[in-house]
């Protein structure tokens, strides 16, 4: 059993040892057959088509009690290749988020993903996952720790403090910048934590007119791969002055200082890197660390809130925060009671590793099922059960164990109409990457640029009361400034069709064709068409 499969195992009993009598939970662990034949339709010379047997286990798990909520998906699957040209392919993919509140003050709430993620810069990557796994790596997550919420009288006490690990593993996304030169490393482990306290009131509290808000954190990541570290303190003061029953200003003012550092590389006496057996930079503990990014000084933003109903919620703020200008923004609307639009706008430095953990924190305890048949390395997006509101995961456009500037906006619409559920994410993210000067004949990615559109769609019908359609399409263009890399731009797209039917209450069957295209610089256009045949037996 892997060491992701057995925390799955420990973090579904550890829920059920708390859950109360009566709670109304559902527990569906099951074994699958598939057969797969994928083959290269490019009309390219060489091999073009490979078949491969594969077997999965899995559970899907939701509870619904007074005091915890949550749901956890999670399957590993295995893939033999028929032919010696190809790898067998190991697949963890899971997601899983749970909410314990014991009172109505205190709650413990924790997530957990695993999943195949692109690797790093604008380089080709497989659109659909079986033997070739290139330019991909292989993720595992988790965010918990306690949130604490009281009134005392008309104050408002609030603190938080989470906990995040994040492993990218058994990866292909490696870069290899050729002789001389590092081999970009890609397989790293992230620790964060993050804690934060906040005291107000609301308008009106204390007899006053506007609220107000005190409020402090710190925030750590440490990356273990050249022993890189972030640290990030603030402190501020937030008012908020309502004009109309539906519409409020705000503004708020701080101090906030912000480092990040990483180990010097090893070198030999002319200062030329000493790599280690996998040509990796290795750190040199007896130099000063490199400053990588050092900002401190005054915060501040003004913005508006707006709820004209309970269905529909508009935030924007803008400001200067890290030097330069910060815009912010968060517009939800309930369209129908089973549908719902989201915008956000984002603008923080952060790491793979806290950007992951926090959006996977930021999921719904209930959310639409997050494995495809035919699993794929371009969707990032997660839809919420019922067209309820859910999130883009945009850390998983690119890994990287650099800490950077990550700024943009997605959009998603989830809903759900009769027999028919549609799901759309589109999303826009930009890095600066923040990294130290390594020294003229060595790459850095300091003041790399990367960026990325991501595209998931899906839409399915109920067709009888055993049997359902799907089909998914998925998009992802992604570009860099890295001089060092050939072909900088590369597209890559593709679509899924699903037909699921029920044969009995224990046993299931899918069939299931895709399509994915890519290509960009130098690199050529593919296009491969898999199918895949599925039987599974609910335990």
């Amino acid at each position: 059993m892997t060491k992701f499969a057995w925390f799955t195992c420990s973090f579904l009993s550890t829920a059920l040892i708390a859950l109360p009598a009566g709670a109304r939970t559902t527990i569906s662990p099951y074994v699958e057959g598939q057969q797969v034949i994928s083959t290269d339709l490019s009309g390219r010379p060489g091999p073009d088509t490979v078949t491969y047997t594969g077997i999965a286990a899995g559970v899907d798990a939701t509870i619904e009690s007074a005091k915890l909520q949550g749901q956890i998906d999670y399957r590993y699957d295995h893939y033999f290749a028929w032919s010696n040209r190809y790898r067998d392919t190991d697949l963890h993919n899971g997601l899983a988020s749970l909410k314990y509140q014991p009172n109505s003050d205190l709650s413990l709430q924790a997530a957990g993903i695993a999943t195949r993620a692109r690797g790093t810069l604008a380089t080709g990557t497989s659109g659909l996952l079986f033997g070739d796994l290139d330019n991909t790596q292989q993720i595992y997550a988790i965010q918990a720790g306690p949130s604490y919420d009281h009134h005392f009288g008309d104050i408002n006490l609030n603190a938080d403090y989470r906990f995040g690990w994040t492993r990218s593993d058994n990866g292909f996304g490696s870069t290899d910048l050729g002789p001389g030169q590092p081999v970009l490393e890609n397989n790293f482990d992230t620790f964060s934590h993050t804690a934060d306290v906040a005291v107000g009131t609301r308008p009106g509290g204390l007899g006053l007119p506007f609220g107000w808000t005190v409020s402090g954190g710190i925030e750590r990541d440490d990356i273990n791969f050249l022993d890189a570290r972030y640290t990030s303190k603030f402190g501020r003061v937030d008012v908020v002055q309502p004009v109309s029953p539906s519409l409020a200003l705000e503004a708020g003012i701080g101090y906030e200082a912000d480092r990040a550092t990483q180990s010097a590389i090893l070198t030999d006496a002319d200062g030329n890197a000493i790599l280690d057996k996998h040509r990796h930079l290795q750190a040199d503990h007896s130099k000063r660390r490199l400053l990588s990014y050092d900002q401190d000084g005054l915060v501040w933003d003004v913005g508006v809130l707006w709820r004209p109903s309970v269905r529909t919620s508009l935030e924007v703020r803008g400001g200067q925060r890290y030097g330069q200008t910060v815009v912010t923004g968060r517009f939800t609307h309930q369209i129908t009671p089973k549908s719902t639009i989201e915008v956000v706008a984002y603008d923080d430095i952060t790491s793979f590793g806290r950007q992951l953990t926090t959006g996977i924190g930021a999921l719904p305890t209930s959310f639409s099922g997050s494995s495809l048949p035919i699993q794929t390395p371009l969707a990032n997006c997660v839809f919420g059960a019922n067209g309820a509101q859910g999130g883009c995961l945009t850390a998983l456009n690119s890994v990287n164990s650099n800490f950077y500037r990550s700024r943009g906006v997605y959009v998603l619409l989830a809903g759900q109409k009769g027999l028919w559920n549609y799901g759309f994410g589109v999303g826009y993210d930009h890095r600066h990457y923040l990294a130290p000067n390594l020294g003229a004949d060595v790459f850095s990615f300091a003041g790399v640029n990367e960026e990325s559109v991501t595209v998931d769609a899906s839409i399915g019908r109920r067709l009888s009361r055993v049997s359902t359609l799907t089909l998914t399409g998925l998009a992802a263009w992604y570009d860099d400034n890295a001089s060092v890399v050939s072909g900088t731009s590369y597209t890559s797209y593709g679509g899924i069709l699903t037909y699921n039917r029920e044969f009995s209450r224990r046993l299931l069957g899918t069939a299931s064709v895709g399509v994915s295209s890519g290509g960009g610089g130098n690199i050529d256009d593919d296009v491969i068409g898999t199918a895949l045949l599925a039987l599974r037996y609910q335990l």
